[in-house]
């Protein structure tokens, strides 16, 4: 079981720890990127690895998830609300910010359509890092003995 509780929480570490790359690195270095003309090689090399490592973290977190609360059955409210709020982390990785980052490193969006599928990819990850926050404090807080830890 404890393997599990470890899996899930290196794969969470790592899921967040990108997420939150994205939402407090990337974002601020873009525009310098574009000037600098490295936009382009990032957006085709390191990006879709990233998102990769991001989409099957989120998944492998879910999944660990599950099936570790399945097998412990923990009893806490707590983790109730992070498990509904990861769960909507994940589904908003896997579809909402995968499919409109897919499109916009292919290459085949122009003008508002564009702007439409950023705008869109952004703010469901911004979404996912406000939401990290109460999430992980369900997560400490239901095995630490309540919100007060």
């Amino acid at each position: 079981m404890w393997v599990l509780e470890f899996l899930h929480v290196l794969f969470g570490i790592f899921w967040i720890g990108l997420l939150y790359f994205f939402n407090m690195i990337q974002v601020q270095a873009m525009p310098k990127m574009v000037e600098a003309g490295a936009a382009k090689p990032y957006t085709q090399i390191i990006l879709p690895q990233a998102l990769f490592y991001f989409r099957y973290t989120a998944l492998l977190t879910f999944v660990t998830g599950i099936i570790y609360y399945g097998a412990s059955r923990p009893a806490s409210h707590l983790i109730h609300t992070g498990m509904v709020l990861g769960t909507i982390m994940a589904f908003n990785v896997w579809f909402i910010i995968w499919p409109n980052q897919k499109k916009i490193i292919a290459g085949v969006l122009e003008g508002d359509a564009l702007n439409k599928a950023k705008r869109t990819a952004f703010l469901a990850s911004r979404t996912n890092a406000w939401l990290s926050l109460p999430m992980l404090i369900c997560m400490v807080g239901s095995s630490h003995g309540g919100l007060g830890f």
